[in-house]
């Protein structure tokens, strides 16, 4: 087996954004200068990617390699615990490898809590993307080629250019990426004019261009599903026969990928999952870095520095849903189904899906192991405003959708699934 996790090679350009022109990065930024206390580059790391690599080394685990279609993709998502009812299918030239990607074979992204698997059709390797709880987003691009046995690289420079949140300009930190675009038959971008990176705030009708969606969503309009092969279709452009299309089948083969949808209710987890974990790692990154430089961060700060992140848990900039949604892929029951439930079998994974996507709106990530690792005071800090959100005690806009019900509700199930939030 070999491993390259040092190296750095070709970016996995994981979400969003074509190729750059090759340009040093050092003279945009050094990670090392500015967050001393992270050591994003040399720390070792203990993400699911990493420790699933020590298994394969170790002999405890094998994957299977599909010569004559997948490659590694099925064997790897099921070590990594990923269902294939996640999968996404991008169909916009926003990857690196954009000679592969058409509208006819998108490329294909498969997720759990943590970790993200692009696959690309006669891609010579896999994008791996995970959540590393010490040092946030790390990037891997893994081999298909069997006679090179299990290999993985780390990737570094250049997929920061994009995958910082400050494109380079200085302070930014690593960060996972949504965007929607409008592109053509070849997956190439049409205009840069309606181009945006998007997250739970952004309107429906202007989510998932350049992307496949299955499932309905009633009478909102969505630009998923919209392939521009008529200049025509930017005047006056009407999504509505793009949307509520419960299977691919008249639109492109899915036979290479393991499922054959790119489903509704995967995406609007994914586009909440996102947003929260890139307030984690600015939060780690920032908080890390005050505590290396001077020791200690006042009370003041803290509250301060962790509000974003309290904001994107609880869900407050979510545009809320104005029509049922469904799915198609079977993602709805699988997220679901993966708990941890309260004594009266509620979850904070249990999904509404009419007026916004969570049943019960404190997310899912609280249990994280990027949550659970970040600074001890910044943590403490976190779970104090968490119960103070919860008992009342903020009072802010923000959290004006917390009705009592919600907030006793949400109180019961932490006191059941995770009580340290709610200690004293």
């Amino acid at each position: 087996m070999n491993l390259l996790l040092p190296k750095t090679r070709l970016a996995s350009l994981f979400f969003l954004l074509a190729a750059v022109p090759v340009i040093s990065l050092a003279q945009f930024f050094n990670y090392a200068d500015a967050y001393p206390g992270v050591n994003y580059a040399d720390a070792d790391l203990d993400d699911r990617v990493t420790r699933l690599l020590a298994e394969i080394e170790m002999g405890k685990v094998t994957l299977a390699h599909d010569a004559e279609g997948r490659g590694y993709l099925d064997s790897l998502l099921a070590a990594l615990e990923i269902d294939p009812s996640s999968q996404v299918l991008v169909f916009s030239k926003t990857a690196l490898k954009t000679r592969f990607v058409t509208s006819q074979t998108p490329r294909a992204l498969y997720f759990n809590d943590d970790t993200y698997v692009g696959f690309i059709q006669s891609s010579r390797s896999l994008e791996i993307a995970t959540m590393d709880p010490n040092v946030g987003q790390v990037f891997f691009d893994f081999s298909q080629n069997p006679d090179d046995g299990i290999e993985m690289e780390r990737e570094m420079n250049r997929c920061l250019r994009c995958h910082d949140s400050y494109s380079m300009t200085g302070g930014g930190v690593p960060r996972f990426l949504l965007s929607s675009v409008i592109a053509d038959p070849q997956g190439d971008i049409v205009t840069h004019e309606i181009s945006i990176i998007t997250d739970t705030s952004t309107p429906l009708n202007r989510r998932w261009g350049g992307m496949y969606v299955t499932g309905t969503h009633g009478s909102m309009e969505i630009m998923g599903n919209f392939v521009v092969d008529d200049i025509g279709k930017l005047t006056n452009m009407n999504l509505a026969p793009n949307g509520n299309k419960t299977d691919l089948s008249g639109i492109l083969d899915t036979s290479p990928y393991p499922s054959a949808g790119s489903d509704i209710v995967a995406l609007l987890v994914l586009e909440h999952q996102v947003e929260v974990q890139n307030a984690i790692s600015r939060l780690n990154f920032d908080s890390r870095t005050r505590l290396h430089a001077d020791g200690s961060i006042p009370a003041e700060d803290l509250a301060q520095m962790t509000r974003p992140l309290l904001q994107s848990l609880f869900m407050a900039h979510e545009v809320p849903l104005t029509d049922k949604v469904t799915g198609s892929s079977g993602y709805t029951d699988y997220f679901q189904g993966l708990g941890p439930f309260d004594g009266q079998g509620r979850s904070l994974r249990q999904l509404n899906l009419t007026t916004r996507t969570f049943e019960y709106p404190l997310s899912f990530l609280v249990y994280s192991e990027a949550i659970e690792a970040l600074p001890d005071p910044v943590r403490t800090t976190l779970f104090s405003q968490i119960r103070q959100v919860l008992d009342g005690e903020i009072q802010d806009a923000a959290f004006a959708h917390l009705t009592p019900a919600l907030r006793q509700a949400i109180t019961a199930i932490l006191m059941d699934t995770m009580p340290a939030i709610l200690a004293n």
